[in-house]
């Protein structure tokens, strides 16, 4: 199967903006997430059940997976881009997460 390709919501300041459902991750492949916006402003949301691990990216920093298991009413992770961005290669610009299939991804970039 194919990895999951998340789509990013941006919310512009003093604005509403749609979310859009979240999508379930690939259970083998798990999903990549747009990540090209200041570390503070983007903001990933996990939804649904089980542990998702944010892979370690392939910059000086990417040296260690990160594990976040899902709460009940959601968890919303900040990611310090240096340590998980993929800067090269056909997913350039993206974070690579995966997990079970019960769980499912957003991402959000305040303008």
């Amino acid at each position: 199967m194919a990895a999951t390709e998340i789509t990013l919501i941006k919310a512009e300041l003093n604005e509403g903006v749609d979310m859009e459902a979240a999508q379930a991750l690939d259970g083998t492949d798990g999903a990549y997430l747009p990540f090209t916006g200041q570390d503070t402003k983007m903001a990933i949301l996990l939804t649904g059940t089980g542990t998702v691990v944010v892979k370690a990216g392939d910059g000086i920093q990417g040296v260690a997976d990160l594990s976040v298991v899902i709460g009940t009413n959601g968890t919303l992770v900040e990611l310090d881009s240096g340590a998980f961005k993929i800067t090269q290669g056909e997913h350039k610009g993206k974070v690579h997460i995966t997990g079970p299939t019960t769980a499912k991804a957003q991402i959000l970039q305040l303008m």
